[in-house]
């Protein structure tokens, strides 16, 4: 039969030191400084892929819109919407498209005449949303550069030929 003295009995827990718990939180601040720009950069892409094909089914709903009624829309008037049968435009802009905003884009739209018209989206953040202006007029050509825009809509100094004065 043991006999107590009295005397306490140490024993060692185990757990982790301050330096180790410093070294895991250093690979894990590495590792997300890492695949953090991945990810924006890819959110930027994907809202520029979406932006292409929004400007190309616009483009299309104008086309079609003007094939039916002879002249492109009024772009206040919300037209390809609330006045014809059946709704031309895209549901994602939900009627009147000057100043829509989708996906981190801002779209206007313009009516020169009633043969021509000009269809821009630009990023409202540029760089979280997007690093690219597009544009688009009633030949179908969707054209881009980088940045935003300024006061014109088309002039050749830019990498598709419009828009001008980007940033």
């Amino acid at each position: 039969m043991p006999i107590f003295t009295g005397a306490v009995k140490v024993t060692h827990e185990t757990g982790f030191t301050l330096v180790e718990v410093m070294l895991a939180m250093g690979i894990i601040a590495l590792l997300a400084a890492i695949a953090i720009p991945n990810v924006l950069r890819g959110r930027t892409t994907a809202n520029e892929s979406a932006v292409i094909a929004n400007v190309r089914a616009l483009s299309s709903a104008l086309e079609m819109y003007r094939a039916v009624n002879n002249q492109y829309p009024w772009p206040w008037q919300g037209e390809m919407y609330t006045n014809a049968d059946p709704d031309y435009g895209p549901p994602a802009f939900n009627g009147n498209m000057f100043g829509s905003l989708v996906q981190g884009y801002s779209y206007v739209y313009g009516r020169g005449t009633p043969q021509t018209f000009i269809l821009l989206a630009q990023p409202l953040n540029l760089g979280r949303d997007g690093t690219r202006t597009f544009f688009t007029d009633q030949t179908g050509i969707i054209r881009h550069c980088r940045g935003r825009v300024g006061a014109g809509m088309a002039d050749d100094n830019t990498l598709d030929a419009a828009p001008r004065a980007c940033d």
